[in-house]
């Protein structure tokens, strides 16, 4: 009971202690900055609407003109790694530092295993790559979204982006990848990239 009180006091104490007038511009400065950002982002390159949702998914390009425009630098940090070759499992977990002029402002984390829904159907063993790179791409995104509060404009759910879900998968594949990907129409259906290129 007691720990609740001075918690609460603690809070108190600190808005009546803010000087709202700092708070007021640091606030504006912040809605300023989104509108900036929601005006110059492409629509389809930089983000991608959802059908039925209130908020854009935020894609790895509009990520790194973010970034740029604020003029921060990323480094990642590998959390973990699982990579069984006998049951056919890789998993990893990258953290995204994000500092300006050698400080750090914030960072993200980001995750990725191949058994998520859209590679249950490929070979794990060509993926391993894939989602190593993808989890980059979704700590990157998440560091990014926590830059002047733009988790309020964009979301992160890239499971809900369908019509752009192949699109991620195509920007971290590499040969390897690419080569097992099959085509899912036309005259080529069925088979992969690797065995229409042999034709």
């Amino acid at each position: 009971m007691t720990t609740e009180i001075t918690t609460k006091n603690s809070s108190m104490d600190m808005i009546m202690d803010a000087n709202l007038e700092k708070v007021t511009q640091q606030l504006q400065a912040i809605a300023n900055f989104q509108t900036v950002v929601q005006n110059n982002l492409k629509s389809g390159q930089d983000f991608g609407v959802i059908p039925g949702t209130n908020k854009p998914t935020l894609l790895k390009p509009g990520a790194e003109k973010i970034q740029m425009l604020f003029g921060v630098t990323s480094e990642y940090e590998e959390i973990e790694r699982i990579q069984d070759y006998d049951k056919g499992f890789f998993a990893y977990t990258i953290k995204c530092t994000l500092s300006k002029n050698g400080h750090k402002i914030t960072e993200g984390m980001g995750h990725c295993n191949t058994k998520e829904k859209k590679y249950i159907k490929q070979d794990p063993f060509t993926l391993a790559n894939t989602c190593l790179k993808m989890a980059k791409k979704r700590a990157q995104i998440d560091a990014t979204l926590t830059i002047a509060s733009l988790s309020e404009v964009f979301t992160q759910d890239m499971e809900d982006l369908q019509d752009f879900a192949k699109r991620e998968q195509m920007e971290t594949m590499n040969t390897g990848d690419a080569s097992s990907t099959k085509v899912m129409f036309g005259k080529h259906k069925g088979k992969t990239l690797g065995e229409i290129k042999q034709v």
